[in-house]
């Protein structure tokens, strides 16, 4: 396998295993299991805002869901040398994400004016695997 891909592919899968972690511990948190900790204000605002959820479902929901699937392709691309199917999931999920990011992020600044350190963390994710997937598809035609 291409050195180059195979780190751009082991960094998608980290920082979707990270996504995932950092959902998580928002949705364990909006569903009343643990308390939040952040190390700036303005974290429960931002969860106990109109915005925390969609169709009565809590966004880290979605975003545990989308991090699944970016890991799961990050893997499958890792084990399917030959086959880019991995590869253009991880483009395309990452894209939806970063797009859901600039607005979750837009409604932080403009709407609810509190910030979320784990949001905020959680988008940085999200990019890190877009820049990482985007770099893919120049790999795959290799």
């Amino acid at each position: 396998m291409n050195q180059a891909r195979a780190i751009r592919l082991m960094l998608c899968a980290t920082f979707a295993l990270l996504g995932v972690l950092v959902a998580l511990y928002l949705l364990l948190h909006s569903l009343g299991y643990s308390s939040l900790v952040c190390p700036i204000a303005g974290c429960d605002k931002v969860q106990a805002s109109v915005y925390s959820k969609i169709l009565g479902i809590p966004v880290s929901a979605y975003g545990i869901a989308l991090f699944m699937v970016l890991l799961s392709s990050a893997i499958y691309a890792l084990l399917n040398e030959k086959d880019t199917l991995g590869s253009k999931i991880l483009l395309l999920g990452s894209s939806i994400g970063v797009l859901g990011y600039i607005y979750f992020t837009y409604l932080e600044a403009f709407v609810i004016q509190a910030w979320c350190f784990w949001c905020v963390t959680s988008s940085f994710m999200m990019l890190g695997i877009y820049i990482a997937s985007f770099g893919l598809q120049k790999t795959n035609s290799i």
